[in-house]
């Protein structure tokens, strides 16, 4: 059964690098102080890791700051921040002649940054990982590797800030290729994992969540006659699960756009797919958070800004309109009656509105009605 609707997006796409040649593959975060971070791969002569960060909701940006300096390829960031502030940041390198895992950290906000360590050491390639820390503290960092001589996703976990690893434990262990991982820690503790794989001869989403003790069996997210790939995970506040893909009609000409769905009750059902970018160029590499104002940012990779020598890619990003509460996409006099309404209510309340409950605390006040004010106009 498919699901309703239940956010509207701003109509402004907004290009954060404009350098003509490849900036891409972004992790989108935000850190305990409000700043929203994006770290991506750029090409300048190699390609590094570079990070910008925003103070203000994405009206300025610091200047992009380049996190690795070797040759090669470092590529297919992740990044997120630690329950101890700290902000950790993995990718993959082949500066050792092959790809594998690297990853590097930072106590204090970017003022200084840890050595790069090495995470995996195998003559195979180790691409794209997808990593996170646990409720427990434990750090997942999932990975596609070709060592079993298709791809497969594998696993290692640090229970003391990577003092120490696991060893690598295979996830998937089928003929087809599986790639491009992305997992995610659920307000009930399960792990889900998303992944792309061509079982059906072309690329779906797949997905398994693990319980504590073990894994369940794969399931499709994405059935059609469409190459869908690149997929992220997330959990808003309000308990949905929602998964961005990058997915394009079968055929040399065909352009990839970024479509979502949502769960609101642990994938039984999912809401119909929606296409999330309508432009004719490519829009791929989707990554997305929820910011404490509950705002969703999703940022991607286009090479909408034209096609100079070797390719023109560039990071663009789009956020929900926190406020719209009639879903109409603007956040305008209605949105601010709504909340007027339901003010002073408690959840449980016979005028308590969920809508109007914009931070879901269980009472609509003045913080639901700042935000709805904060935005008033936007589209």
């Amino acid at each position: 059964m498919a699901q309703t609707e239940a956010v509207t997006w701003s109509v402004y796409e907004r290009r954060l690098t404009t350098y003509p040649d490849f900036d891409g593959m972004p992790s989108i975060i935000q850190t305990s102080d409000g700043r929203m971070w994006i770290f991506w791969t750029k090409k300048v002569g190699n390609y590094s890791i570079y990070y910008t960060s925003s103070p203000d909701e994405g009206l300025t940006w610091s200047e992009e700051t380049l996190l690795t300096a070797y040759s090669g390829v470092n590529t297919g960031v992740s990044a997120f921040q630690a329950s101890d502030g700290t902000v950790w940041v993995f990718w993959s390198s082949d500066r050792t002649g092959n790809y594998d895992i690297y990853y590097k950290s930072s106590s204090d906000l970017s003022v200084s940054w840890s050595n790069d360590t090495r995470l995996t050491i195998h003559s195979s390639r180790d691409l794209k990982p997808s990593a996170r820390q646990l409720f427990n503290g434990t750090i997942w960092v999932v990975w596609c590797s070709d060592r079993s001589g298709g791809y497969d996703l594998y696993l290692k976990t640090s229970a003391d800030n990577g003092v120490s690893w696991s060893d690598d434990f295979r996830l998937t262990t089928g003929p087809e290729l599986d790639k491009s991982p992305s997992i995610a820690q659920m307000s009930d503790g399960t792990v889900w994992l998303f992944w792309a794989s061509d079982i059906t001869g072309y690329y779906d989403i797949y997905y398994k969540v693990y319980n504590g003790f073990n894994w369940s069996a794969p399931k499709i997210l994405t059935g059609d006659n469409r190459v869908d790939s690149n997929p992220f995970v997330l959990q808003t506040l309000d308990g949905k699960i929602w998964v961005f893909w990058s997915s394009r009609e079968l055929g040399e000409t065909a352009t990839d756009d970024v479509y979502y769905t949502y769960s609101s009750d642990n994938g039984v059902n999912w809401s119909a797919k929606t296409q999330f970018t309508t432009d004719n160029n490519d829009d791929v590499w989707p990554s997305a958070v929820q910011a404490s104002n509950t705002r969703i940012w999703v940022a991607w990779t286009s090479d909408r800004a034209g096609q100079p020598a070797g390719g023109n890619w560039d990071i663009y990003y789009k956020t929900s309109l926190v406020g719209d509460l009639n879903g109409d996409g603007v956040v305008d006099i209605i949105d601010l009656s709504i909340v007027g309404r339901a003010f002073g209510s408690f959840k449980g309340e016979p005028n308590y509105n969920p809508a109007a409950d914009i931070n879901l605390d269980g009472i609509v006040d003045v913080m639901d009605l700042s935000l709805v004010s904060m935005n008033y106009g936007a589209t």
